[in-house]
This record gives C-alpha cells, structure tokens and sequence, in this order.
C-alpha cells in the first residue's frame, strides 16, 4: 500500500511542489445545521463514493440543487468539523435573498444559509492514493479521476471532479464546462476582469 496522505500542516511551496493548484471558490448558497445529539455518530455516503463519519458537534453542509426531496439525506451533503466550519464559512447575510423552492424546504428543516469562503489546495489525481481525512476511521482509497483537497487545517479530502467544478473556478476546465449557467457567469467575469478575451 502506497504512504498515506493525512493531516498535517504544509507551506503553500510544499503543496505546490506535491503539484496541488489554489483554487477559489464560488460564493453559492450552501444550507447547513449541527448534527443532534439524536443523530451522532451519523455515517455519510458521499455523491463521489466517500463514506465520511459525522461525530456530535458537526456541522452537515447541504447543496440545495433544484429538486425538493423528502428528507435531509437525500440531498447531497457532507460533514464538516466545527472549527474548520467557523474558520471558513460565513453567514449568507444577504438582505435580498429569496430562498428558492429547495432553500426554503432545508431552512424549514433547520438548516440556515451559509457559504464557503476560504480558497482550496487542490490537485486532480492521476493515480489512486490513500487518504485519512478527519472523518474517516481507516485509510480509504481514492481513485484517480478524482480530486484531492487539502484543507485549511491540513486535513485531506476527496470530491468529484463534476463536485469540484460546481464549487471552485477551474481555468483549465472545459469550455463547454465554463460557459454555461453560474459557472459561465463567473467564468466570463473573471476573464472580463483579467482583461482576458471571452
């Protein structure tokens, strides 16, 4: 079994060196709630194949999507450690916003509108590696064609790249990828701003 990757504090140098790319993140709705007492420890399948334990005190981050589901876990989610959760997400303190179908449906399950604002330490993978993120018991493999991230604690994390690409502003993705709904929007932006031609 090859070294496995787990938390622990590196330079940016260090990390560009092991290839990892920083990438910002779009500001986007994300609905969240602390997991209950009720529901700890709570066992997460991740859209991307993760299975991530959740323990009492965690933050459960939802994507709202455009479709209202039944219950909670249906929606796609994922847990996130308190103090990592207060170092980098904010409030949605929009004054304007007008919760859309599935929004409203989370904040009626006790889930209140938040974004991620820190950037991320990334790198697409080319070859399986293995991975004990904060919330994974054992070392877990992560196949190539997915995505490592490093945390703002160090902490390793795996995701789709369809996952990653909804989240974080790729240059490198396909245009047909970066042309097309929010993503296009702030694709096109970002080169409008750069003074790059779109």
């Amino acid at each position: 079994m090859p070294p496995v990757i787990r938390q622990q504090t590196r330079t940016d140098a260090e990390l560009q060196s092991l290839g990892f790319v920083q990438y910002e993140r779009y500001k986007q709705i994300v609905m969240a709630r602390r997991l209950p007492a009720i529901e700890a420890p709570k066992t997460i399948q991740t859209s991307w194949g993760d299975t991530l334990t959740a323990k009492l005190g965690y933050v459960i981050c939802y994507t709202p999507g455009d479709v209202v589901h039944a219950t909670l876990d249906e929606y796609e989610h994922w847990p996130v450690e308190p103090a990592i959760f207060r170092q980098t997400y904010h409030a949605w303190k929009d004054s304007d916003w007008h919760p859309t179908p599935t929004e409203a449906h989370l904040y009626n399950m006790g889930c209140r509108p938040c974004y991620k604002a820190a950037t991320v330490w990334a790198k697409y993978l080319t070859n399986d590696v293995f991975i004990q993120g904060l919330e994974h018991p054992q070392p877990v493999r992560v196949e190539k064609g997915h995505v490592l991230a490093i945390g703002s604690q160090g902490e390793p994390y795996a995701m789709s790249i369809k996952s990653f690409r909804e989240r974080y502003y790729d240059p490198e993705a396909p245009q047909d990828e970066t042309q097309t709904g929010l993503r296009g929007m702030v694709s096109r932006l970002v080169n409008f701003l750069s003074g790059a031609k779109v």
